[in-house]
């Protein structure tokens, strides 16, 4: 009799948990799905993200979760005062309702939970500090990860930028999420009228500098700096930003040894050389042949005003 007792409470128990695994197999995607329709829910609501409690903080995250959820602990009462909670909060809402827009957004959910509606989480994270950034990755399905402990957004190192945030979720995520900054219309207009305030002025004093932009000797200057700018070494300091001048046992060094090597200063004595030997071709070029006293343009071309000698330089 006992025997017969043993093994009809044991087809009893094999019964009963065969019905809860099947049931628990059963119940876990509806569970899932009633879990994604509640926070579709939110997010709708939201423009986003999900507007946290306590409850709904241990509802969300517990399992089973195929979703990631980032979670922004702040502190936006008045009472409290927190600056930098007041200058992440609308970053993280952009990051939230961009990543709306992407082609699979239940893969990631974004939650704020403020202080006055969750004391018990702040306790329960050990955290004292706002703002306060956590990442939680999938525990289940094609996202999940090995590793399934939260991480800690460093706003220290990152900053607090939508676009520092939203590549902090893409290195986590492996793919691009995107930051839509909406137009700055007053900008914009403020940029058309400037525009259009300069376009006038150009075209009324236009007439006054043609002159100007149509002469010669102003191309040919812009192109003389141009050319000393090269030559000089100006953009191998762009380059290799050497340093201006160096100190050598109390000594100041302007030129740098070797070949390969230059200080800044050198560059410009090497510019100030190449421009007054060119300012000497271009009068002896321009200046001289015009000159209307024979003796100071002999003077100026060979440096004997007694000579009896030709000038030698005229303009083609």
């Amino acid at each position: 009799m006992t025997v017969k007792k043993f093994v009809l409470f044991f087809l009893v128990c094999l019964i009963f948990a065969t019905i809860r695994i099947q049931y628990s197999s059963a119940a876990k995607p509806l569970l899932l799905e009633r879990k994604l329709h509640k926070l579709n829910e939110q997010v709708r609501k939201h423009d986003g993200f999900v507007e946290l409690d306590s409850d709904l903080f241990d509802e969300f995250l517990a399992k089973p979760r195929n979703y990631s959820f980032v979670v922004l602990l702040t502190a936006l009462d008045s009472s409290i005062n927190c600056h930098p909670c007041r200058e992440f909060d609308p970053e993280f809402r952009l990051v939230a309702k961009s990543w709306q827009k992407t082609d699979n957004p239940s893969r990631l959910f974004f939650g704020i939970l403020d202080y006055k509606n969750g004391r018990e989480i702040y306790n329960k994270l050990k955290q004292n500090t706002a703002p306060s950034l956590w990442y939680y990755p999938a525990l289940e399905g094609p996202f999940a990860k090995d590793v399934s402990e939260p991480d800690k957004y460093d706003f220290s190192s990152k900053g607090f930028r939508a676009e520092e945030f939203a590549s902090y979720l893409s290195s986590h995520l492996g793919v691009q999420v995107p930051v839509k900054r909406p137009p700055n219309y007053f900008m914009l207009m403020l940029s058309v009228f400037f525009l259009t305030g300069a376009l006038a002025a150009i075209k009324l004093l236009f007439p006054l500098v043609r002159g100007i932009f149509e002469s010669k000797n102003t191309w040919a200057a812009i192109s003389l700096v141009i050319i000393l700018m090269m030559i000089s070494g100006h953009m191998w300091n762009h380059i290799r930003t050497p340093p201006y001048v160096t100190s050598n046992g109390g000594h100041i060094n302007y030129i740098a040894g070797g070949f390969q090597n230059q200080y800044g200063l050198e560059s410009q004595i090497v510019a100030i050389m190449y421009g007054t030997c060119a300012f000497s071709i271009v009068s002896l070029t321009v200046a001289v042949p015009k000159m209307e006293d024979r003796m100071k343009q002999r003077f100026a071309l060979d440096g004997n005003p007694s000579g009896n000698v030709q000038p030698h330089i005229r303009v083609v």
